[in-house]
């Protein structure tokens, strides 16, 4: 018979536990949109070489799709503050798959129709991230979260990794195979976590029915009622409910204080992130081997962070790697050696750790998905402006100090949050 304290023991583990195959499913589904987002830039090259197409269509297609994602973030994850993270996810991501099957199967004349494919699939799967991601981190124990904030982000990493191995081992096939390959990705990781995953407990309990009101009492012999004491307990008619609000509407409304800070530096992570990202001709001329590097030093800088927030907190943890990569590219602005510039890499991926665990931290269950929603739209905004301002740190290193300026930005940013006290949930 199990002890008290054994049962203790067991729950205290219970509550640590990361639910890893629920985590990678919904892993799986955040993952699945970079087989629109990602694979363009190794397949498109195949494609313009077996159809003629002009490039500069494939070029505008992938700039459209960024745009259109943006509407496509906000629609779908208020979509899973209203009717639960499962559908939500399972559906743009069912139609990011059918979107990509769709485009396969265009016609040598079919420009149009692939380039339209591509489009409707970053406006449909736009929501699929800060949806799968917000329902990950409800179905893990609050001391657990920030393992699984390391584990999202670097089983995130796998995606373009496997779309890059299927671009190899489908070399000598023909670009539609590659393409049905593609397709296949986002359907069966959302047919995966549709059986194996329950939806969000937090979305269930936010979502749960109001208490029943209490029925009046009676007093007295029936009929003998005194009508005073009976008027002052009578239940007063319910008055009708006003509308409720939106998501959208009730995160600007209630929660506006944490979710400027967190816009601002959503955008600037991203910013100096990917402009790193894009820097390997900048650092030297080893663009190759920089280029393996940059991406590299994603995992340990997720792991380092993940550490670290244990033993400090989200917070000063965010100001202690937003320090450092700030550093570290005003000396590569200063022309320091290129690991440098990784190590830059390494604390800007950190940041990216820290600023998934502090949204998910100060928003509650209820507008949490939407508030992901609007960050990573202020994220996908900013990333315009990375490949520009990396393109002119080749020219000219002093570029990185504007990526400076922004890793600047995000530390005051979360002291302002640290400031403002516990968070909202």
């Amino acid at each position: 018979m199990q002890s008290d304290g054994d049962a203790a023991g067991s729950d205290a583990v219970q509550a640590d536990r990361v639910p890893w195959a629920r985590l990678s499913a919904c892993a799986g589904v955040y993952t699945a949109p970079t087989a629109l987002v990602v694979a363009p830039a190794l397949a498109d090259a195949r494609v313009l070489a077996a159809t003629g197409w002009a490039p500069a269509a494939l070029t505008l297609a992938s700039g459209l799709m960024f745009v259109a994602s943006a509407p496509g973030a906000i629609v779908g994850s208020s979509a899973a503050d209203r009717l639960g993270r499962r559908p939500v996810a399972f559906w743009t991501t069912i139609g990011c798959g059918i979107c990509l099957a769709v485009g396969a199967a265009a016609p040598r004349r079919g420009a149009g129709l692939y380039v339209a494919m591509r489009v409707i699939g970053g406006a449909v799967s736009g929501g699929t991230a800060p949806t799968a991601f917000s329902w990950a981190m409800e179905l893990t124990p609050l001391k657990a979260r920030t393992r699984a904030t390391t584990a999202m982000n670097v089983l995130w990493v796998l995606g373009p990794l496997l779309i890059a191995a299927w671009h190899v081992v489908t070399r000598s096939a023909s670009w539609r195979v590659e393409a049905l390959g593609l397709a296949a990705f986002p359907l069966v990781a959302a047919a995966v976590a549709r059986v194996s995953v329950p939806e969000s407990p937090e979305f269930l309990a936010a979502r749960a029915a109001p208490p029943p009101q209490r029925e009046s009492e009676v007093y007295g012999i029936v009929g003998h009622l005194d009508p005073d004491v009976a008027a002052a307990d009578a239940v007063a008619p319910a008055e009708p409910l006003p509308s409720a609000r939106s998501p959208l509407a009730k995160l600007w409304h209630e929660h506006r204080r944490p979710l400027v800070p967190l816009i601002l530096s959503w955008a600037c992570v991203s910013a100096s992130y990917y402009g790193l990202a894009y820097s390997a001709g900048a650092l030297s001329k080893r663009v190759v081997l920089n280029f393996v590097l940059l991406n590299l030093a994603d995992v340990p800088g997720y792991f380092a962070a993940g550490y670290l927030t244990k033993l400090a907190g989200t917070e000063p943890v965010m100001v202690l790697f937003s320090c450092l990569a700030g550093v570290s590219l005003v000396l590569v602005a200063l022309k320091a050696p290129a690991f440098v510039g990784i190590f830059g890499k390494f604390c800007t991926a950190g940041m990216f750790q820290q600023i998934y665990a502090m949204t998910t931290e100060r928003f509650p269950a209820e507008v949490r998905a939407t508030a992901f929603g609007v960050c990573r739209v202020a994220a996908m905004l900013a990333t315009f402006f990375a490949p520009p301002l990396a393109r002119k740190a080749e020219r000219d290193p002093a570029a990185f100090v504007a990526f400076a300026l922004m890793a600047a930005v995000v530390a005051a940013c979360a002291l302002v949050l640290r400031r403002a006290g516990s968070p909202s949930n």
